[in-house]
């Protein structure tokens, strides 16, 4: 090797220029030196690395909680506490400004409620947005809709509640057509006897000669075809076919 000072040849293990004295840092020294550094570099690349994956994984769980949430409806405005009993109050507020709930249920929504009962192949509790709705709270708000439907109120909001189901149902469900006055009438007398009884009522006469009583499964059926008819032509069929 050579002199870093005066340029004269040494001996590769000298440690000391025997010409001018200088100092001679060893090859090996050189070598470790830069060992270091790389190895320092490595590190700090493996550092940056672990941190970059580590934040990634972070964005990853933090938009995985977001889309379950809005998958379980957390953000939704809608409450699925229920109220005792039934309530004969309701209100004419438009449906676009209330939320889907027992306490506030929107007749505008009755149709496509009617389309998800009928959807679950007549298997209850029916998932219906925020709520899970019995037999017989379907059935009140199918009829309590229908009646205010039929008397001009489609953006009433309906007090559900929470009826208990027919103790002892019948009827004779003879084949028959009724007219809209009938069922209308038939839908506000067997709405308003859940009113005051808190129960759905064993059957529901329509009032009309030679015509049979009707069963609670029959009217949740006539109901279903009613407002579905409704929801697709904004008016009520002028008869039903039983």
């Amino acid at each position: 090797m050579f002199c870093p000072s005066c340029g004269k040849e040494l001996k590769d293990d000298s440690k000391f220029c025997k010409y001018c004295g200088c100092k001679i840092k060893s090859r090996n020294n050189q070598s470790n030196i830069s060992n270091v550094s790389k190895n320092d570099s490595a590190d700090s690349e493996d550092r940056n690395q672990k941190i970059l994956i580590g934040v990634l994984i972070a964005a990853i769980a933090i938009l995985a909680i977001v889309f379950v949430a809005f998958g379980t409806g957390l953000f939704n405005n809608g409450h699925s506490a229920s109220s005792g009993g039934s309530s004969q109050q309701y209100s004419s507020v438009s449906s676009s400004s209330n939320p889907v709930s027992l306490s506030s249920f929107p007749v505008s929504e009755a149709p496509a409620l009617a389309s998800a009962i009928r959807s679950s192949g007549g298997n209850f509790p029916v998932q219906f947005k925020s709520l899970s709705l019995s037999k017989s709270q379907c059935l009140y708000i199918l009829t309590k809709s229908i009646y205010l439907i039929g008397n001009g109120n489609p953006n009433a909001v309906i007090s559900v509640g929470d009826p208990s189901y027919a103790s002892h149902p019948t009827g004779r469900d003879s084949p028959q057509n009724i007219l809209q006055v009938n069922y209308v009438d038939m839908c506000k007398r067997f709405s308003t006897w859940i009113e005051g009884n808190g129960a759905i009522p064993n059957y529901v006469g329509v009032y009309q000669s030679g015509v049979a009583d009707i069963s609670p499964s029959t009217l949740l059926e006539i109901c279903i075809d009613i407002l579905i008819d409704y929801g697709n032509s904004k008016s009520l069929p002028p008869s039903i076919n039983v």
